[in-house]
């Protein structure tokens, strides 16, 4: 357990190892304390001067105390800066981790791993650890000094120590187990409020708050029960350490009174040893609590280390995806680019494919549309040519580039995407318009905003550019958060736009004025739309039509509609266009 959490200290190790020298030569002086004390009592009975004993009593005493207050201070830094590195690698890590493994997890629970689980490994490693150290330290020195006074009354006492260490090593272990599914309850916990309150309105619109309630109420006793098993667990280890200590102290003091009367032993020393029972009491039940400690701490390093294990996207591409992109110049728009997919297969769990041999073309300067039913294939293109996921086998290419001469960044670089969802930040318009685009000036934003037909709109707000949209853009509506998230895309100046549905939640008027606008948006890039509105499609210079993963036609508008009884099955009846589903 404690090599796991060794591994997790890169970075911080020296000013750790800094802290527990300091606290162990701390616990060093205090070892020495009783000593001192023994040279002052020794000093009493013989009649000698008191001065020295006296003073280096005192000074031992200053000693602890400075080098221990400053011992605290570094050990607590190097703490924050753990929970800084920890929690910064974390956030790192999970930006990148490849998006076939990220389907597979909860947001919910991974916001935990970083928060709750990275302070519990705080509290394990710079206080628990240290404490175990020195502790032990100061035990072993007290048992020692012990030793060397009486061997025989050292070892009755060390026969009681090892025998409450035993009982309180197996409770430590159940421990360790129970920590695991409290950590896990805990995820579940995060995980379960944050799909209820990132779905409030469907919540309340279902009127299923009480079940909402029920459920996390469950997930809450479940983590309960849990942290009241290590609860009662815990509570036997600390009394346990007591007891031993207090069987301790009682055969210093009866056995030691008559090795006294036996002259075997000095009143001083006796003195001393009594205060090395008192001394041992902290320390060792501190010890016993640590270790109980540590191994709560060990279901949270399983988790986090579960994370690290997770395969980031950088995990096998050419070295170039792993360095920045060349920025375009800011007066330069970027040249247009052409798109090539050649017979693509791919799917989300082998042996069940959604792409089987796509095939199509994306000129310079053009606008082509995909169409086709749910099912087809067309987001899942869309997420591939994103290389959101690596295809099983074929090909894409941007001006004959293959993707896998590319790094991702460089790729991306030339890549504009807006999604069906339109996903908008918490924070400001001008937050969100500049996230593709940080360097953007305010008259890039404007133009962008003239675009998609919001410049009035946001001109009339008090604060304008500067204006708040709420958490996921509640305060803007399905309309507006569309045409933010496409002004977004184009301030990115991509050679290649992709358009995911992009009028589905536009009204007519600005249906129209967008369906102009994205035929004077070809001079700057290419667009691939996926299109169910008869608008956008008809406005395309190509249309393809996908069904069962490949392109079972190709064509304009006009030619499809005579030629092809597949679309026009899917476009007849239906002048607004075939709704499809979110992944098709």
């Amino acid at each position: 357990m404690l090599r796991q959490l060794w591994t997790l200290t890169r970075g911080q190790r020296r000013p750790l190892v800094a802290a527990l020298l300091l606290t162990l030569i701390a616990a060093a002086v205090g070892v020495a304390q009783p000593l001192a004390a023994k040279g002052v009592v020794d000093a009493l009975t013989a009649h000698r001067p008191l001065l020295g004993p006296v003073a280096v009593l005192v000074l031992v005493l200053l000693a602890q105390a400075v080098i221990g207050a400053f011992a605290a201070f570094l050990l607590e830094r190097t703490g924050e800066r753990f929970v800084l590195g920890m929690r910064t690698g974390l956030v790192s890590h999970l930006l990148r981790i490849q998006m076939r493994a990220f389907d597979q997890l909860r947001v919910g629970d991974l916001m935990a791993r970083a928060s709750t689980d990275v302070a519990a490994l705080r509290e394990a490693l710079t206080h628990v650890s240290v404490q175990i150290a020195t502790n032990l330290c100061v035990a072993l020195g007290s048992l020692v000094a012990m030793f060397v006074m009486d061997p025989v009354l050292m070892l009755l006492i060390l026969g009681v120590l090892l025998t409450a260490g035993l009982v309180i090593n197996g409770l430590s272990a159940r421990i360790g187990r129970v920590s695991m599914t409290l950590q896990t309850a805990v995820g579940a916990i995060s995980a379960g409020l944050e799909r209820a309150l990132s779905a409030l309105r469907t919540v309340r619109a279902n009127r299923a708050e009480q079940r909402e309630i029920d459920h996390l109420a469950a997930l809450s006793h479940r983590a309960y029960d849990a942290a009241v098993h290590s609860a009662r667990l815990t509570a036997v280890i600390a009394p346990a350490a007591q007891l031993a200590i207090n069987a301790a102290f009682v055969l210093i003091l009866l056995v030691g009174a008559a090795r006294v009367d036996q002259g075997a032993l000095s009143l001083g020393a006796l003195v001393a040893m009594l205060l090395y029972a008192t001394q041992l009491a902290g320390p060792l039940t501190e010890l016993m609590a640590g270790i109980a400690s540590v191994n709560r701490a060990k279901g949270a390093t399983e988790r986090i280390q579960e994370v690290y294990a997770l395969p980031t996207e950088d995990s096998g591409v050419p070295t170039a995806g792993r360095g920045t992109p060349r920025r375009q110049p800011a007066h330069r728009a970027p040249s247009t680019a052409s798109l090539e997919i050649r017979d693509l297969r791919f799917g989300y769990s082998p042996g069940t494919p959604v792409l089987r041999g796509l095939s199509l073309t994306v000129p310079p300067h053009a606008l082509v549309a995909l169409v086709g039913p749910s099912g087809a294939g067309k987001s899942t293109a869309f997420a591939l040519v994103n290389r959101f996921y690596e295809p099983w086998s074929g090909s894409i290419r941007i001006d004959g580039r293959p993707a896998t001469d590319m790094g991702l960044k460089e790729w991306r670089s030339h890549i504009g995407w807006v999604e069906q969802d339109c996903p908008i930040l918490h924070g400001t318009l001008r937050d969100n318009l500049r996230y593709a685009a940080p360097d953007a000036t305010d008259d890039r934003l404007w133009q962008a905003l003239d675009l998609v037909n919001l410049t009035h709109k946001v001109r009339r707000l008090p604060a304008g550019l500067d204006s708040e949209v709420g958490e996921r853009g509640a305060r803007l509506s399905s309309g507006e958060r569309q045409r933010i998230a496409i002004a977004r895309a184009v301030l990115a100046r991509p050679r290649l736009l992709l358009m995911d549905e992009p009028t589905a939640h536009l009204d007519p008027a600005n249906e129209a004025a967008l369906t102009v606008n994205m035929h004077d948006l070809r001079q700057e890039c290419a667009l691939l739309v996926i299109a169910h509105r008869m608008s956008t499609i008809e406005a395309a210079d190509t249309v393809v039509m996908l069904a069962n993963g490949t392109a079972h036609a190709t064509g304009t508008y006009a030619e499809l509609l005579r030629t092809h009884p597949g679309f026009q099955r899917l476009v007849g009846g239906h002048p607004a266009g075939v709704n499809g589903a979110r992944r098709s």
